[in-house]
């Protein structure tokens, strides 16, 4: 099947087997499904198997199989008969080391990696890390202006598990243990986990969930045969797999993507086994910020008169990272991708930019798109900025052309707890050049380094200012359904953080 041409595309590349699991593509795939209205998603995998390859081709517009390559031969394969100079191109895999990207990221407008091991330096302009507790000090980022985006929030789940966990009341009981390592369960641990489980009083169900690249099934399944309480499941759909987990209060999952499946479908008693190297991060973060315990644990934690308020202390964690706006987030980062480099920088605003300033403000066009159009007073507007520049929640930076440092334009936040609000504008000069979301863009990356604390940013704009309703869905701002400033005829643009 071939791409839209009038999308973008999202070139994605991984692979998944029995033996290092699947991990890497059902990432890829949620990703495109998230994505899956802004870019044609061209998947390239080694070898898939038939199961797979079907998936594939339900998810993604084109799927192309690529044959086995001599080393270091991948990205000169790439480069003849896939990429594009427009394309992104998205990496994840452990293989992709320093080298790969560097060949790769000569044919590509931009390049991002998925990552759980900051074990080598990245060429990417993007970095994801599922894990928390993770900062860019932890990775050797190579290519000017590159970001990390780590967490929860920028985690990548499939659609039965993006939206808010239910309410509280809901809450199963622990009696029921869902047990799930991973679709593949590489170190064959299943089995072992589950009779353990079996053997305490207190659990009256064990649920099973593996995957179409467990190797075990047939041996599992005799075992299971005899055993009451235990119920398996096979490649569940994400939908059937997301009520599973909603009926188990408890869980033993490896901390991989299926941890944070469980946290987002409601969460519960969550006991983590690693089953590879690359979980360390995950095992960790889930552990410290409070969402999981250890799986040698669960006997005791299982059986003990404190099991409810347990559950329910770390379902409240797990309800605050897993918020459900982690589609909204990926979908503004990519957006984010999609924008050239700006041809200007932005400083912090002082004094000595008070008649500059004065004189956008007081520029026709200007008022005649803010929400109060009349001429601002020169007296008026010194004690304006002198209170706005003397206010630590007060941001305001001004953007100046790089080679001859002319001033292009404002863009200011103000900060109220957890939420900023912003505004702009652009010098006459350099408007009609689509560097309003360049603008935005900048100054959304240069907020958040500066009050990381922040969990939303809004701006609002008048609907009869087409280009700037446009420039901030070019920036990544997602539209909201109901607006916020009280104005009539207004809209509410928000970035989540």
């Amino acid at each position: 099947m071939t791409t839209d041409p009038s999308l973008p595309r999202l070139v994605l590349r991984a692979d998944g087997n029995p033996r290092i699991g699947l991990g890497h593509v059902m990432r890829l795939l949620a990703l495109a499904d998230i994505l899956r209205d802004e870019f044609g998603c061209v998947f390239v995998i080694q070898e898939p198997d038939a199961v797979l390859l079907i998936q594939l081709q339900k998810s993604c517009l084109e799927v192309v199989e690529m044959p086995p390559q001599p080393a270091g031969g991948e990205p000169a394969w790439l480069a003849q008969h896939v990429l594009r100079p427009s394309d992104i191109l998205v990496l994840d895999g452990y293989g992709f080391e320093f080298s790969y990207q560097q060949a790769v990221r000569a044919h590509v407008a931009k390049l991002v990696c998925l990552d759980d091991l900051h074990a080598f330096p990245f060429a990417a302009d993007l970095v994801l890390n599922p894990a928390g507790g993770i900062s860019e000090a932890d990775y050797d980022l190579r290519q000017p202006g590159a970001r990390l985006l780590s967490g929860p929030a920028y985690a990548p789940l499939r659609a039965a598990f993006r939206s808010p966990a239910p309410a509280p009341h809901t809450a199963a009981s622990p009696s029921s243990v869902l047990v799930c390592l991973g679709g593949a369960d590489p170190t064959h641990q299943t089995q072992r986990v589950a009779a353990s489980l079996l053997t305490l009083p207190v659990v009256e169900q064990v649920q099973i969930v593996v995957g179409s690249a467990y190797t075990g099934w047939e041996s599992l399944s005799q075992w299971a045969e005899h055993e009451a309480k235990v119920t398996l499941h096979r490649n569940l759909p994400p939908s059937h797999l997301a009520e599973l987990m909603e009926s188990c209060g408890a869980a033993v999952c490896s901390p991989s993507t299926i941890s944070y499946e469980y946290c987002a479908a409601g969460g519960g008693l969550l006991f983590l086994l690693p089953t590879a190297a690359n979980q360390h991060d995950l095992h960790e973060f889930l552990r410290a910020a409070g969402m999981a315990l250890l799986y040698p644990s669960a006997a005791n934690v299982l059986t003990s008169p404190e099991v409810l308020r347990i559950a329910e202390q770390l379902r409240t964690v797990q309800n605050h990272y897993f918020d459900g706006h982690a589609p909204a987030r990926l979908q503004q980062a990519f957006r984010v991708l999609r924008l050239p480099d700006a041809p200007f920088r932005l400083r912090l605003v002082t004094a000595a930019d008070s008649a500059q300033l004065l004189a956008w403000t007081n520029e026709p066009t200007v008022r005649q798109a803010s929400f109060n159009p009349q001429p601002v007073p020169a007296e008026f507007h010194e004690r304006w900025l002198n209170a706005r520049l003397a206010d630590p929640y007060a941001l305001m930076l001004l953007a100046e052309e790089e080679t001859t440092g002319a001033p292009v334009g404002l863009i200011r936040f103000s900060i109220s707890h957890d939420e900023a609000t912003l505004s702009y504008l652009l010098d006459p000069a350099y408007r009609g050049r689509g560097w309003a979301a360049l603008l935005l863009a900048l100054g959304t990356t240069h907020l958040v380094q500066t009050f990381p604390h922040l969990r939303r940013i809004v701006g609002h704009v008048q609907l009869r200012n087409q280009a700037s309703l446009r420039a901030f869905e070019r920036a990544g701002y997602a539209l909201l359904p109901v607006p916020l400033s009280g104005e009539p005829d207004s809209v509410t643009f928000a970035w989540w953080l």
